[in-house]
């Protein structure tokens, strides 16, 4: 065999070779990109760290959240005197993070409906507030009118995020999240 024809034998392994590792890297490229189940893969990956990401943001909000205290009445009693004051923006500040902007709304269509005194009144009322602990997490305030006819219920709650069927606590602090 003369060096004429190694060179040819050896350029033709070259070219199998070559085309070898050109069609190995497209089936990979195949699987990687374009398999259901690795894009799904991938996508159930995005989407955890969106998610946790999401979490570490909620609980860094509610870190640096001083609207509320220890205990549900405590709260509810800031709340009322926000109220009292009529500082629609503080008395906002007494929910939960991601719904104030909503109960800020109502509360400012209550002002301008003119019912806001009556609702100062019903809520003000001591005699009108029945309160119970539902579980150690949940206080409940049903309000009662002077007709004791139930007006409201208000639903504190201290913040927590749930991750399947574990709750993690974000905050000591009693926010109202219904009202």
């Amino acid at each position: 065999m003369n060096k004429e024809n190694l060179k040819i034998l050896k350029s033709k392994y070259f070219l199998v070779l070559f085309v070898f590792i050109i069609l190995a890297l497209s089936v990979i490229c195949w699987f990687w990109f374009l398999d259901p189940e690795i894009r799904q893969a991938r996508q159930y990956k995005q989407d955890t760290e969106i998610f946790t990401k999401k979490i570490q943001e909620q609980e860094e909000q509610y870190a640096a959240d001083i609207y509320g205290a220890e205990t549900p009445e405590a709260t509810y009693q800031l709340f009322l005197e926000a109220l009292q004051k009529q500082d629609i923006d503080l008395a906002s500040k007494y929910f939960i993070l991601d719904r104030q902007e909503e109960y800020k709304e109502l509360l400012a269509e209550i002002e301008k409906s003119g019912q806001w005194d009556e609702m100062i009144k019903d809520l003000s009322n001591p005699r009108n507030q029945r309160g119970k602990l539902e579980d150690e997490n949940s206080y409940v305030i049903e309000i009662i009118n002077d007709e004791n006819i139930s007006v409201t219920t208000i639903v504190l709650r201290k913040p927590q995020t749930s991750i399947g069927i574990e709750k993690k606590l974000l905050s000591d602090i009693w926010k109202i999240v219904e009202f």
